[in-house]
């Protein structure tokens, strides 16, 4: 993650220093591909995966978008154990052109995109409240609950990600990020090292306030898709929100006047590339999308925004 200061800096808001914490952060020089050794899977690891699913099943039903509800349901993810990788990125190859790459953790900027220009996504077989989760983390302070954890678990992947790689239009989306964030690194522009770094993390901005935390306004369309309607203004589409039962349900208290623990602000994608966010708490906004081609719509049209010269 770029986290280093630059003179750009005071162009951003809601700046929140060492957002990241302790996360531990994989780069091309590490040794980052870690097969899913499937056959070693504890039980103990099965039942956590079978708590999270089954504790958002029904919220999530009712709450997130259409796309995620199509993509849920044609892939093979149980509901109570741990999913296979090679089962599940055929079927997304096939469909979109993506592959899954199952790797040790989170990743860098420059070796994420870098996968996300080749249509590949990054996804781990750790998941919170395990040993080996513990193991990776001992004498690190970094939040570990059922209901919401900074690192990147296989639940957040594979439960909040995936699905969305089944649709080709949000598969594209997250291609065109992929792509301009790998040129940004290339600076064939010949930008200072600042001033990459501050278009990056523009980008990275970007990438949160939408495809990890967005909501888009409620289509009542969708609840031809669910077995209870959606009875709040917004549709989830961010995968940080619906990976975390906590997340999720702050968005419903939220939106139904039970609390004004956060807020929601409309799209606006110059204030979201220049508003920082915090890896470590239930976000305080959410950015809402008039509908999913809107927002694909603005981003191919606005990416000067992501080449700041100065």
């Amino acid at each position: 993650m770029v986290s280093q200061s630059t003179k750009y800096d005071h162009l951003f808001q809601n700046v929140i220093p060492n957002s990241i914490g302790g996360i531990h952060i994989f780069g091309k020089n590490d040794t980052y591909v870690k097969p899913q050794d499937y056959d070693h899977i504890l039980n103990l690891e099965n039942r956590i995966w079978a708590e999270l699913f089954q504790n958002l099943e029904f919220l999530l039903d009712q709450y997130a978008s259409r796309e995620y509800l199509l993509g849920l349901r044609t892939l093979p993810i149980p509901n109570n154990m741990f999913p296979k990788f090679e089962a599940i990125s055929p079927l997304i190859e096939n469909s979109t052109g993506w592959t899954l790459v199952p790797v040790a953790g989170f990743l860098d900027e420059e070796l994420f995109f870098d996968l996300n220009q080749k249509r590949q996504f990054p996804v781990t077989d750790i998941i919170r409240q395990s040993p080996r989760f513990e193991e990776k983390y001992a004498g690190v302070n970094i939040q570990n609950d059922e209901g919401y954890t900074p690192e990147p678990d296989i639940f957040h992947d594979i439960q909040g990600h995936v699905p969305f790689l089944m649709n080709k239009k949000y598969a594209d989306f997250m291609w065109e990020i992929g792509v301009l964030g790998d040129e940004i690194l290339k600076n064939e522009r010949g930008l200072s090292s600042k001033l990459v770094a501050h278009n990056l993390k523009r980008l990275q901005n970007y990438a949160w306030w939408t495809y990890e935390f967005g909501l888009v306004k409620n289509n009542k369309d969708s609840d031809s898709f669910r077995r209870v309607p959606n009875d709040i203004d917004y549709e989830i589409y961010g995968a940080g929100i619906i990976s975390s039962f906590d997340e999720v349900t702050n968005v419903v208290h939220c939106a139904k006047g039970l609390t004004q623990r956060s807020k929601f602000l409309s799209y606006d994608i110059e204030e979201m590339a220049l508003t920082c966010f915090d890896y470590s708490n239930i976000q305080d906004r959410y950015y809402v999308i008039e509908s999913m081609e809107s927002m694909y719509e603005s981003f191919r049209t606005n990416q000067e925004l992501f080449w700041f010269e100065g």
